[in-house]
């Protein structure tokens, strides 16, 4: 697979006369969206002949969506990050699906997991290190407004317990893996 990402980014790069530089980061983001993308496909199909399509798409869609801006969770291989999200995934599956909680329980988790991220984000992985104070910046506050964003829908549905209760731990796994490092 990778073999041939290089060579699809070797090939776009010689119709476009880029530069080595350039081939290389038209390589490495074909390679994030493709194996993304197989991922996201992957773990779709698995929860979806499970029976959980639509969970599983909210909390595939909420993690998309936030993880980008605020950091987390990276495994160092394509396979151990896959068995993973595989884990995640399944996890806020089941406690969304068993454990049902009032309101004020909700705004609680929702709030320590906001002031988690609020003081943490964006978490920099060494691997694809971001340095630019500009763009670190710009993570963070995108990150928290959508993290916002998705509180309120997970609030406003708060007695549709699939959406609620499904977002709500997407967000509460999503902080949580904020603090995985050594």
């Amino acid at each position: 697979m990778r073999n041939l990402i290089k060579s699809i980014a070797g090939h776009i790069s010689v119709s476009n006369n880029y530069t080595k530089e350039e081939e290389e980061k038209v390589e490495y983001a074909l390679r994030v969206f493709i194996f993304e993308a197989l991922k996201i496909v992957g773990a779709l199909v698995i929860f979806s002949i499970l029976g959980y399509s639509l969970r599983a798409t909210i909390t595939i869609m909420t993690m998309a969506i936030i993880k980008p801006h605020i950091g987390g969770y990276h495994e160092d291989t394509q396979i151990k990050c896959f068995v993973a999200t595989l884990i995640i995934i399944g996890s806020i599956l089941y406690l969304s699906i068993n454990l049902n909680m009032d309101f004020v329980s909700k705004l609680i988790l929702v709030g320590i997991s906001f002031y988690c991220i609020w003081h943490q984000a964006p978490v920099i992985n060494s691997n694809m290190a971001l340095t630019n104070p500009e763009l670190i910046k710009r993570n963070r506050t995108i990150g928290i407004l959508i993290t916002i964003l998705f509180t309120l829908v997970s609030i406003i549905f708060h007695k549709n317990t699939l959406i609620s209760n499904t977002i709500l731990w997407t967000i509460v796994f999503q902080a949580l893996l904020m603090f995985n490092k050594r």
